[in-house]
């Protein structure tokens, strides 16, 4: 797993971003998503997807991926605040 910090001001980087993820679900290297978007006002959008191979536990898995990612983001503040 990796994860990585991307600025939205970064068209370019959002959009090469979003393009490894195509290619990556097109090629079935990607099996499952989860995606939080928070917009200006403050609301939170949910959204994910999972392939069917992964069976009924890929809502536990994608629970996992984020907390996860909670996890590396903690990891990674306390590590700049040091």
């Amino acid at each position: 797993m990796s994860a990585r910090v991307i600025p939205l001001e970064s068209t370019g980087g959002v959009t090469a971003v979003l393009e490894e993820l195509r290619a990556g679900i097109a090629a079935g290297r990607i099996r499952a998503v989860v995606f939080v978007t928070a917009d200006a006002d403050g609301g939170l959008g949910p959204w994910w997807g999972a392939s069917k191979t992964l069976g009924p536990h890929a809502g536990t898995m994608l629970r996992g991926m984020v907390a996860y990612v909670g996890a590396l983001m903690d990891s990674a503040a306390l590590k700049t605040s040091e």
